[in-house]
């Protein structure tokens, strides 16, 4: 963090800002105000930042708000009839998920206020960055019809402006692009983002200049992740960010730790892949395609060892990597809840960072005490 920073974190924590005395002004004079007691030192999110919110919730099977741009959907909610204006967050996996792949985060959020839609791609195994970036804005502009649908448990419930998307691998890269189209997002998270290099570059990731600065985007990712590294992805990503942005990078992580809120592992997210029979079939069809000679023997079925549809990482009261969860919801509570509090929170790294930056989410200076 530069100077200016540190010393406004340092005036949050209840120190002075950089270039000031900390000596309150008349201090040891009859009758001077004396400086108020100072707060104590905010805390970076940690292992019990991941644990499920106040709220009870409910999930719905949104088959009826499907196009051609998404197959699948589920909608989390909180169920108390009381809280209004609710905010939403559309997430949708990377290459070779199901639409379970994600749903651990979904219920992470409704229970903290804001809803979740979880979206499956008719294509997993061969839609690019730009295909999902329209499946997450065509899901998004979608739920939001359920705030007037008669018989929708939503209705008169969500806030259709305030939303956000959120994506994992190429999914990552397919939000990063609905954010430099859609100006009208709140916010962005990319979880282990992957910009789609091996498809043409109409398809995959690229940063206009000057890049956009209307939609914040939080980058999560693991340091030892080689299906999208962060070197390639991550931190070139962030660095052509032109909003306020925020990378964090897990120490030790790998592509599967961003699946959940306190860390997602390989083995449960293939947990769900296809059962053994349907890998036989994939398998035959697959090598008849090679007889064949077919060129798209690897495309029209897809590659039985790459099916993702376990969901992992869910929620805890505490998880040795529950900053990840912990950032992610202090992203959203700051930039979809309006929550100022959050800032001061986000600008900390957390324990089990190997790289951690922020950009244009500085905690704001406290009031001035003389």
């Amino acid at each position: 963090l530069g100077k200016e920073s540190f010393g406004r974190l340092w005036s949050l924590s209840g120190g002075c800002p950089v270039g000031q005395s900390s000596s309150p002004k008349n201090a040891g004079r009859s009758g001077a105000l004396r400086a108020p007691p100072r707060s104590p030192p905010m805390s970076a999110l940690g292992p019990d930042s991941c644990a499920l919110g106040p709220h009870a919730t409910g999930k719905q099977d949104a088959q009826h708000l499907c196009n051609a741009s998404f197959a699948s959907a589920t909608i989390y909610y909180p169920t108390e009839s009381g809280l209004k204006s609710l905010p939403s967050v559309v997430i949708v996996g990377g290459w070779g998920c199901g639409e379970q792949a994600m749903a651990a985060w979904a219920p992470f959020y409704a229970s903290h206020g804001i809803v979740a839609m979880t979206i499956g791609t008719p294509s997993p195994f061969t839609d690019s960055p730009a295909v999902r970036s329209k499946a997450l804005l065509d899901a998004s502009l979608a739920l939001q019809g359920e705030h007037e649908r008669a018989d929708s448990v939503l209705r008169g419930r969500l806030d259709i402006s305030r939303r956000a998307v959120q994506g994992y691998s190429l999914g990552g890269g397919g939000a990063q692009l609905a954010a430099l189209a859609d100006p009208t997002l709140k916010c962005v998270i990319a979880l282990a983002p992957d910009g789609g290099y091996m498809f043409p570059s109409k398809h995959s990731l690229s940063f206009p200049s000057p890049p956009p600065t209307a939609v914040p985007v939080l980058i999560l990712c693991g340091d030892n992740d080689e299906e999208a590294p962060p070197k390639k992805f991550g931190w070139p990503h962030y660095r052509q960010t032109g909003a306020a942005k925020l990378i964090f990078e897990v120490e030790g992580g790998d592509h599967y730790t961003p699946l959940g809120p306190a860390g997602g592992t390989k083995h449960q997210a293939e947990a769900g892949s296809m059962s053994m029979e349907l890998w036989c079939v994939n398998c035959s069809t697959i090598c008849a395609c090679w007889m064949c000679q077919c060129p798209l023997a690897l495309w029209c079925t897809p590659c039985p060892c790459a099916t993702l549809n376990g969901p992992t990482g869910h929620a805890a009261d505490r998880a040795p990597r529950g900053a990840i969860g912990g950032v992610a919801l202090a992203w959203l509570r700051l930039f979809l809840l309006d929550d100022e509090t959050a800032r001061s929170q986000l600008v900390l790294r957390p324990d089990i960072a190997s790289g951690f930056e922020c950009s244009g989410i500085e905690a704001p200076l406290a009031m001035d005490r003389s």
